[in-house]
């Protein structure tokens, strides 16, 4: 059934209905209200005020975080921030891998990633990222891993469009805004940090260190500022995968078994990675006269992310296929245990395995190397503002902005001879419990070393240019209207090399005994691994996979199936009608004019080299806000959006040769079409408070799916022989979603203060596509991908002249992460805890204690239906000690 809050316009109509409203209420016409008073405070309930005073005067829905606000929280990039923010939603996974213990991109209306906007000072930001499958995926979403907490002056999160932001947030827009020198009160500033981050999963302290000059002339017509950051961070992520679902043969040795789902590898598996983020931000401001502002910044930030994932895997792919898979299939050692149409638990002994010599083993260890994975982004920007005369006011912006991303992406893989058998057990976690006797011990027994891995390469570019213009006007309904242009250039490009593997390094014989060890004990974050009491899993050293990959792997061959190029060019214009009908009633109404020039090189299966579309979109906006009484505002919005899709759905692929499935691309994809309405109502009911309520619904044309269907693709880890992948490609179909937004903010007595906000999203895909997983079937499955049904924050501080401590929970429910295979992969609900304490020793010195995932929840990704683990993990907590210093 269709909603009846779901707006259902076309792009001409919503325009008619925008311009009929407003001119209705310019006949109702009175006098523009005075402008806000400005309120100078500090401190958390400081940075409540400010952020609730801009939030209450602004005339579409946002919701502002402050400079302040940020350093009273263990928030570590502009993420963590958002993260507590009514509506707002982070991951920090992609589409079937877990968590990796970072905030990496944001989502609004509980809608994924892809329709959220990120801009800084009003411009795009291009980034890349250091995973190869999400190098691979393209996204158009800024990795918020480069973009430091310590960069912000406050974030602007525009729930609600207007024609004069940049298109591209279907959702909504994350605007960053840094520092500038000329805002400074003082001639000279100085500010620096210095932190040591401590992980209990690592056992590591590391250090992070920042700092800020900002200097401005007398007359405060120059000034110039210059940040720097250093900050590393050493990660351990303990985890249980379900690394290869299959199914049992219809011929099965156990008839009760033909056909049911069963884990052919089940791994234990070690995340082992030190991240070194630096960078810096510098900005000029001249006055060149009393007319004319120029503002030149620059940004550059680098993210060193080397990292090893090593799975311990219990192998029974032998007795399931038969020894040295010739088909002939053995019954379990033990008998099985169903759960559904899931093999719950399952053993089979050594006699089940056969002779080595048939390619019989029990245990596989395999280390992914990425030595060099590595991501960054930089950009240069010129704004200028002009008063022309006192009714027109002109301003421009120009820059370019780069980001890469690159990694060896390499696996070392060893089979460990049999000895007593293999199996596993699924605990009601979700956690693998291997039961693979004798597997402590690595045993040589002529399965060599096998080897697979590529490198992969990203650059992500734009030049841009904008100007815009607002004009005061005599009519008091209409005081102002703005009008602007908007230009750009737009490159991605993806190169990946497969990896040829000198024959001298498959020999086992090679590995040294010295580089043979075992986990530490306690590794696996308190999560049983084996039952045999303090079982320690055989594990080959990092240094010798990484010699390995430096002495036997090299990377000349294009893997053209896989690399892409797309060259799109955007120009955009728009007016827009600042609006003032009453005294108590303000607002604004405009349209954005956006085409969008595509030029894609890529590979498909059966297809042409290149692909040319081109897209022309009218974005209608209407804004409006009430005074309903003294302190009670009223907002309603209604507005039409755009997103366009992820480079990496319109080209390239992510296969996995082991299994033969992965994600395709398709070139045919077009933009996704959002139309939004929202209603608000705020009660500022005292000094630093706050109750709102907000339904918001959202017709979705073209939103992504994933159809299935059976391709050829050259295999690389069998020297590229063509073979049948199983392959899940984005396609447009419809969607609706229908929500709410409760939120509660106030400083109480004696300086404690509360924080709540709530929020409900129904996200569904409304059209059934036959090969997708909504289907029409019985266990179809239409929800939206990214969508939390229910999410929360929970927040309480205290505050007094010289002590603060604040403390935040913060939670969703189960989402799609995304599609391989024909099979949806998910997301279970999870929540995290974190703490701050901050000690003001005098007006230059304070000291901070902080702690992020205070509760370590276990982290599980599952496979279509929750019996089938794809992966469980836990990241640890880290504790963050340190001192601020301001001058």
């Amino acid at each position: 059934m269709k909603s009846n809050l779901t707006p259902n316009l076309t792009p001409i109509a919503s325009a008619v209905a925008v311009l009929v409203m407003s001119v209705a209420m310019s006949a109702q016409a009175q006098q523009a209200a005075p402008a806000a008073q400005e309120v100078v405070v500090t401190g958390i309930r400081a940075s409540l005020q400010q952020s609730l005073n801009q939030k209450k005067n602004n005339e579409s829905l946002v919701e502002v975080i402050t400079a302040e606000d940020i350093g009273k929280m263990p928030d570590k990039n502009v993420a963590d921030s958002l993260s507590r923010v009514s509506g707002v939603t982070t991951t920090s996974a992609g589409s079937a891998e877990g968590s990796f213990g970072e905030n990496e991109h944001v989502q609004m209306r509980s809608l994924s990633s892809q329709m959220t906007l990120t801009t800084l000072n009003g411009h795009t930001v291009s980034s890349g990222d250091w995973y190869g499958p999400n190098i691979a995926a393209g996204g158009r979403s800024v990795s918020f891993t480069l973009l430091p907490s310590d960069l912000v002056g406050s974030v602007v999160v525009h729930k609600s469009s207007q024609a004069d932001l940049v298109e591209g947030g279907a959702a909504g827009t994350v605007d960053i805004l840094t520092r500038r020198p000329l805002d400074f009160k003082e001639k000279m500033t100085v500010s620096a940090s210095a932190e040591a981050a401590y992980s209990t999963a690592a056992k590591s302290t590391d250090p992070a260190l920042s700092a800020l000059v900002s200097w401005k002339n007398d007359d405060n017509t120059f000034g110039v500022l210059g940040q720097v950051f250093s900050q590393t961070r050493k990660l351990q992520r303990a985890g249980s995968e379900g690394v290869w679902w299959d199914k049992t043969g219809a011929n099965y040795a156990d008839p009760a078994l033909a056909g049911k789902a069963i884990s052919l590898l089940s791994g234990a598996t070690l995340f082992e990675q030190t991240r070194k983020r630096e960078g810096g931000f510098v900005a000029a401001q001249w006055k060149a006269a009393s007319n004319l502002t120029l503002d030149l910044s620059g940004f550059y930030s680098t993210v060193d992310a080397k990292n090893y994932n090593t799975n311990y895997m219990a192998d029974v792919i032998n007795p399931v296929n038969g020894p040295g898979w010739n088909g002939v299939s053995v019954k379990p050692t033990t008998p099985a245990v169903l759960k559904g149409n899931t093999i719950n638990s399952v053993f089979y002994g050594k006699d089940a395995f056969g002779a080595n010599s048939a390619g019989a083993w029990s245990v596989v260890e395999d280390v992914a190397a990425r030595p060099d994975a590595k991501t960054d982004s930089q950009f240069i920007n010129l704004d200028a503002k002009w008063v022309v005369d006192k009714d027109l006011t002109v301003t421009g912006k120009v820059g370019t902005t780069k980001g890469s991303g690159k990694t060896k992406d390499v696996g070392f893989e060893v089979l460990s001879g049999w000895d007593q058998g293999a199996g596993y057990t699924i605990s009601p976690e979700g956690i693998f419990v291997l039961n693979v006797p004798g597997g402590a011990t690595f045993t040589r027994a002529g399965g060599g070393i096998g080897g697979w891995g590529s490198y992969t390469e990203s650059t992500d570019k734009e030049t841009y240019a904008q100007a815009d213009g607002e004009l005061k006007l005599s009519m008091e309904t209409i005081p102002s209207i703005k009008f602007g242009v908007r230009l750009a250039k737009h490159e991605r490009d993806l190169t990946k090399l497969g990896m040829t593997l000198d024959k001298a390094g498959t020999d086992e014989k090679i590995i040294p005994d010295s580089a043979i060890g075992n986990y530490d004990a306690n590794w696996y974050g308190n999560l049983p691994v084996n039952p045999t009491p303090g079982f320690r899993p055989f594990k080959i050293s990092n240094d010798f996979v990484a010699s390995w990959v430096d002495k036997y792997a090299t990377f000349t061959t294009h893997a053209t199936q896989q690399e892409f190029n797309i060259k799109e060019d955007t120009s955009a214009a728009y007016v827009m009608a600042n609006l003032q009908p009453t005294d108590k009633v303000s607002g604004n109404v405009g349209v954005r004019f956006v085409q969008t020039k595509m030029n894609i090189k890529a590979f498909l299966p059966g297809g042409l080299p290149s692909y040319e579309q081109s897209f022309n979109d009218v974005l209608p906006s209407l804004n409006l806000r009430a005074d309903l009484a003294k302190d009670v505002v009223g907002r309603f919005a209604l507005n039409r959006g755009m997103s366009r899709p992820e480079f990496g759905q319109l080209a390239g692929n992510d296969l996995r040769d082991t299994q033969h499935n992965g994600v395709g691309s398709n070139p045919y994809l077009t933009p996704i079409r959002s139309n939004n309405v929202d209603f608000g109502l705020e009660w500022y009911f005292a000094p630093k408070a706050l109750l709102a309520a907000n339904l918001f619904a959202s017709k979705l044309d073209g939103v992504i799916a994933y159809g299935n269907s059976k391709l050829p693709y050259a295999d690389a880890s069998h020297g590229g022989v063509i073979a049948m992948y199983d392959i899940s490609s984005p396609i447009n179909t419809q969607g609706q979603l229908t929500g709410l937004n409760l939120a509660y903010e106030q400083a109480l007595f004696g300086g404690f203060g509360i924080s709540a906000n709530y929020t409900y999203a129904d996200g569904k895909q409304t059209d059934k596509v036959e090969s997708s997983t909504c289907n029409g079937k019985a266990a179809e499955d239409c929800t939206l991908y990214g969508t939390s049904k229910n999410s929360y924050n929970l927040g309480a501080f205290y505050e007094n002249e010289s002590f603060s401590a604040r403390v935040s929970y913060s939670y969703r429910d189960t989402y799609k992460l995304g599609n391989r295979g024909g099979s949806d992969y998910f997301q279970s609900g999870n929540g995290s805890l974190n703490a701050s304490l901050n000690y003001i020793f005098n007006k230059n010195i304070q000291f901070t204690l902080e702690a992020q995932n205070l509760n370590d929840p276990l982290l599980t990704t599952y496979v279509t239906d929750q019996t089938k683990i794809a992966g469980v993990y836990k990241n640890g907590m880290t504790v963050y000690a340190g001192v601020r210093l301001k001058y």
